[in-house]
């Protein structure tokens, strides 16, 4: 049979020639050694219908590692070299249940692979694998993620980044020597993995082994070892559906085993199938009392249904028996701070902190957040400053923590950091400036206050409300001519803009110009007659510039508006005083006597 030959790089591109052309090189090196190693696998029951297809590969002339699930049914089986030769499988010499694995013998000779070792595999590393697919040979590169492990004390899966199709599932994994350091298992889309080599080494291969026809027929996707092992390894891969359904049957076969509710419980975890996942932990705790993991899984399905009081109970207990858990200290922080005791959420969130999370930055913002709740102002700038260690252009990050440098005093770097964000997001800069100068305000550095609001009006210089603030600072500063000039430039924008004329007032007032002012309060009343202060503030000016008569009626409106204002009344018992209505000005006097009996007694000394 004439064979086709495809190479399938699943790996990142290299843009250097030599080392792509070296690694093309290397594929071809094994695709040309190993080939003749490996083989296809079909098995048949005594029907003939086919109940195992796959891959293998040769471990010595006659001794073929596949995965035991392909075997396990049948009655007779064969194997297809990628060369076109083909042997009947005679024997099932040795297998390994809890690792999906058999050695067959076969009735002739196939040249044997080099076995390596996984041991000195490290994350990232490259691996290979060799297998044939409807006549094409194909080479699939990826590298190894990383180790996941089945159980205590026992050999270590491989995670592999590797586009291993279905027909894969046994086909050896080769390191960059060409040796073969692993067996590729696939059961289903997301579940492809390696197991080690060590394993397969270990199996007895000098057994004489059982003949196919007379060997006991079994469905190892039915066993408890089969159930087990495949829904472990989906449960790690993150594929908890198909884990669910293998689980459910281990459990039904092994319902005392704590770690099968145990795996069965963060499947449905990962479903968000709280209610199943909390009953699988309950009865982990009650197989195994104090069970660390099962408290662990009991508390986050208690976090995930809001029962905070209940979740931080499970995790401290599975912290008091020694849970083998980083994150469990972030869980056990979110479960205090929804119960408002931020004292040992903060706590939790810092251990957690401490022992080198993958991702530490939003802890470093919880830890932030609630130091501000707890009004620890320095702390809680000292864990936002750790957190933009991490992720230093953060936007929210920057901005909390120049607010709290501005509230406590920290005036020079909050202004650098308001800064530094108004030049990395130009849109709100008004806002990081408008902050500045408020900041500064507070503080009574009116000097800077000034130069952030002439700032916020060079960005948007016909917009009303900045000029009115600039004019409010430069007052603030005590520079009343531009305050007054800016106040103008802000009425001729926008010319019923009442706070604007009621502080033009002020300013001319402060500046002694009566007149100016009486027209800025009058523009003011206009807009806003039912506020008593416009009408107040015009009778002042009057009063000042001693024109009692003008004065009279907008003390009088100010009155009529606010009868309770004893300063009102007393300026208009000046005013009758000096228009010599004495009787007036004694019905004045009984109305303050009740409002403010000092300024109704310098009253009355004036009245003859």
């Amino acid at each position: 049979m004439k064979k086709s030959y495809l190479l399938w790089l699943v790996s990142l591109l290299v843009f250097c020639p030599f080392l792509f052309s070296q690694e093309v090189r290397q594929a071809d090196e094994i695709l040309g050694t190993a080939s003749s190693g490996v083989v296809t696998f079909w098995a048949r029951d005594q029907n003939k219908n086919i109940v195992g297809e796959g891959t293998g590969f040769a471990l010595a002339d006659n001794l073929i590692v596949v995965p035991y699930h392909l075997v396990c049914q049948a009655s007779e089986a064969e194997v297809n070299t990628i060369s076109g030769k083909r042997a009947k499988v005679e024997a099932l010499v040795a297998t390994d249940r809890d690792f999906d694995l058999a050695i067959i013998r076969i009735k002739g000779k196939v040249d044997s692979l080099l076995p390596g070792t996984s041991e000195k595999l490290n994350p990232e590393d490259r691996l290979l694998s060799l297998n044939e697919i409807n006549g094409n040979v194909v080479i699939t590169e990826g590298n190894l993620k990383g180790w996941l492990e089945i159980s205590p004390g026992r050999v270590k899966i491989m995670e592999v980044s590797m586009n291993l199709e279905k027909p894969a599932c046994g086909a050896p994994l080769f390191d960059d020597q060409g040796n073969v350091v692993g067996v590729a298992l696939v059961f289903g889309p997301g579940v492809k993995f390696g197991v080690p080599i060590e394993p397969v080494l270990a199996l007895d291969r000098g057994h004489k082994g059982q003949d196919l026809k007379s060997a006991p027929k079994e469905n190892y996707f039915e066993l408890a070892e089969g159930c087990y092992f495949v829904g472990k390894v989906a449960c790690l891969l993150n594929e908890p559906g198909l884990a669910t359904v293998y689980l459910e049957k281990y459990i039904g076969m092994k319902p005392d085993d704590p770690e099968g509710h145990l795996l069965l419980g963060k499947a449905y975890y990962q479903l968000g199938n709280n209610t199943a996942a909390q009953k699988c932990y309950s009865k982990v705790i009650s197989l195994e009392p104090g069970h660390p993991e099962g408290l662990y899984g009991l508390g986050l399905t208690q976090l995930r249904g809001r029962n905070f009081q209940e979740a931080a109970e499970a995790f401290e207990q599975a912290i008091s028996n020694n849970i083998d858990s980083n994150e469990i200290f972030f869980e056990l922080g979110t479960a205090y701070e929804e119960l408002g005791d931020l004292n040992r959420a903060v706590e939790n969130f810092e251990k957690y902190a401490k022992l080198g999370p993958a991702n530490p930055y939003s802890t470093w913002l919880k830890i932030a957040q609630a130091y501000v709740r707890l009004d620890q102002a320095e702390k809680a700038i000292t864990a936002y400053r750790e957190a933009l260690k991490i992720n230093p252009d953060d936007i929210n990050c920057n901005y909390n923590l120049a607010k709290l440098l501005a509230d406590s005093n920290q005036l020079e770097e909050a202004e650098i950091l308001f800064k530094k964000l108004a030049e990395k997001n130009p849109n709100d800069a008004i806002t990081y400036y408008g902050q500045i100068m408020q900041m500064y305000d507070r503080a009574e550095k009116y000097d800077k206050a000034v130069e952030a609001a002439r700032k916020i009006v060079d960005l948007n210089p016909q917009n009303e409300a900045a000029l009115y603030n600039l004019a409010i600072m430069y007052d603030r500063l005590g520079q009343l001519e531009e305050a007054a000039s800016t106040l103008n430039q802000c009425l001729a924008i926008k010319n019923d803009y009442t706070y604007a004329w009621f502080n033009l007032g002020i300013i001319y007032d402060k500046m002694k110009k009566h007149s100016e002012a009486v027209e800025a309060f009058k523009k003011y009343t206009a807009l806003a007659p039912e506020d008593p202060s416009g009408w107040l503030n015009i009778g002042l000016e009057y009063m000042l510039m001693k024109d009692f008569e003008s004065a009279l009626p907008n003390l009088q409106k100010s009155v009529s508006l606010k009868p309770d204002n004893p300063i009102a009344q007393y300026n208009l018992g000046i005013t009758y005083i000096n228009l010599n209505d004495y009787y007036s000005a004694r019905e004045v006097l009984r109305v303050l006597q009740n409002l403010d009996p000092n300024l109704a007694n310098r009253l009355s000394r004036l009245i003859k």
